[in-house]
């Protein structure tokens, strides 16, 4: 598989903890053809006059992306799947469970992302390593504890997002805690998230592409 294909598709879901991220806007500048036609691919699923509508409604392109798979699985609308998607809490587990949806069929590409970053594991924990201030030695350290590599990417971006030390992100993981949980608990707004994921993912892809 293209190394920038997979790359665009592994961290469009490097933020599912509780919640999946299937939004292109997350993905690094300068998209490849392959990457266009991951994007046209989203927007065919959504009539451009309904995007317009539920955008207006104050949904997010990323929720209404997720809205629409969840929708396209169990033959529902996605202005019906958005509605009981808010009015619970903005759960995505929730709202699968109630049309029956298998989140792991939409989670399907998180192999993936685990395959890529450890294929890449030298430049992602440079680049987190810049980004978060945290040493190589500290960062192999969470990983020797069990913390994931996706889930230091994710969680430098939510600590970057919250004004937080990335460690005291990864103590709120080691008290069970989920990205969703935590990003409540920080109070932080998940497009702050989002724009500092794309930061970092950028830098990522960046360096990866040099490499080549």
């Amino acid at each position: 598989m293209n190394k920038k294909f997979l790359l665009f598709v592994s961290f469009c879901f490097i933020l599912i903890g509780a919640a999946i991220s299937v939004n292109a806007e997350s993905a690094p500048r300068g998209k490849s053809p392959a990457q266009e036609q991951i994007h046209e691919h989203h927007h065919r699923m959504i009539d451009e006059s309904l995007m317009k509508s539920l955008l207006e409604q104050g949904f997010t392109k990323r929720e209404i992306f997720i809205a629409a798979h969840i929708a396209k699985f169990s033959n529902k609308q996605v202005a019906e799947v958005l509605t009981f998607y808010k009015k619970n809490n903005s759960s995505w587990e929730k709202t699968a469970q109630q049309y029956g949806v298998d989140l792991d069929k939409i989670k399907k590409h998180h192999h993936h992302l685990d395959k890529f970053l450890e294929a890449n594991k030298g430049v992602v924990l440079q680049k987190v390593s810049e980004y978060s201030g945290k040493s190589a030695q500290v960062l192999q350290g969470y990983l020797d504890k069990g913390v994931p590599l996706r889930f230091l990417v994710s969680g430098a971006a939510m600590a970057k997002a919250a004004n937080k030390d990335l460690g005291e992100i990864i103590q709120l993981r080691e008290q069970g805690k989920s990205l969703h949980e935590i990003k409540t608990e920080l109070n932080v707004d998940k497009e702050q998230i989002h724009a500092e994921m794309k930061k970092l993912v950028d830098e990522i892809h960046k360096e990866i592409s040099k490499a080549k």
